[in-house]
């Protein structure tokens, strides 16, 4: 269980951004630099539905390579200290 003022890894877990079936996105701030990122949080007990870690690993992989203004920076990818068996995408926050 994930919990707003929990760490994972440098980051600092805040609000909850937005949730879904497999995965919590919430706000975080990098311990070291101060930065905000919105780390997304994927539980793979609940992802072992036929295509879904395909489609994780396929948005990740996409992620890595894309670059543009537009679309949001992948920062880091882990599988949680906490666990083992929670992936965590750390990617770029937007303010809109």
């Amino acid at each position: 269980m994930v919990t707003k003022g929990m760490r994972v890894g440098k980051y600092e877990l805040g609000r909850t951004l937005g949730e879904g079936n497999s995965a919590k996105v919430k706000l975080a701030t990098d311990t070291v630099s101060g930065q905000s990122f919105a780390v997304k949080i994927i539980d793979k007990s609940r992802t072992s539905r036929l295509n879904v870690p395909f489609q994780i690993k396929r948005e990740i992989r996409t992620l890595k390579v894309l670059k543009h203004p537009n679309i949001v920076r992948l920062h880091e990818v882990n599988v949680s200290i906490v666990d083992g068996k929670t992936w965590i995408v750390v990617i770029e926050f937007l303010l809109w």
